[in-house]
């Protein structure tokens, strides 16, 4: 009958819907839940994200699917955005791996933010060991030691690193 399936009354007990129905998933504003598109590309990978959160039992790493339009972005140290309890967060890929631990669907990265990595795996693993250390979050110390991303700094870091250089002549 309708987009999201048919009615059948059955006598005087009211109308139901039958099971070919599809009720709208609402979000947690009231509006549609968005769904990842059918036509999406097989992911190809899996990404290990610190989630910018000064939530303590969010200190952890999450497992999300690399979509095969963001494989070769995605690389270990770059800004991404994730979907993580209906909000947007930012993050960083720590890793990447070919399989997860998690049991549960995985969501795919929302985009990547910048293709310049911020947070190599060196730092990375100095940033856990200082939160470790002085009990406090990994994301909080990453927060610390890795700037506020300026996209006209990046523009800028790109376009100089094409040209040549004028220091030996």
């Amino acid at each position: 009958m309708g987009a999201h399936g048919s009615r059948r009354c059955i006598g005087e007990g009211g109308c139901r819907l039958t099971p070919d129905a599809q009720l709208p998933l609402l979000g947690p504003r009231g509006g549609l839940k968005p769904t990842v598109p059918a036509h999406e590309p097989a992911a190809s990978g899996i990404a290990r994200v610190l989630v910018e959160s000064g939530l303590p039992h969010l200190d952890r790493l999450f497992d999300y699917l690399i979509p095969a339009r963001m494989a070769d972005k995605a690389r270990v140290g770059v800004r991404v955005r994730v979907r993580l309890a209906g909000r947007e967060y930012d993050g960083y890929v720590v890793s990447r791996a070919d399989t997860s631990t998690h049991t549960g669907k995985l969501l795919p990265l929302s985009r990547v933010v910048s293709p310049v990595p911020v947070l190599p795996t060196s730092l990375a693993r100095l940033c856990r060991s200082v939160a470790d250390h002085y009990a406090g979050s990994m994301s909080d110390v990453v927060r610390l030691a890795v700037p506020p991303r300026h996209a006209a700094a990046e523009s800028a870091g790109r376009t100089e690193t094409d040209k040549p250089s004028s220091a030996g002549v």
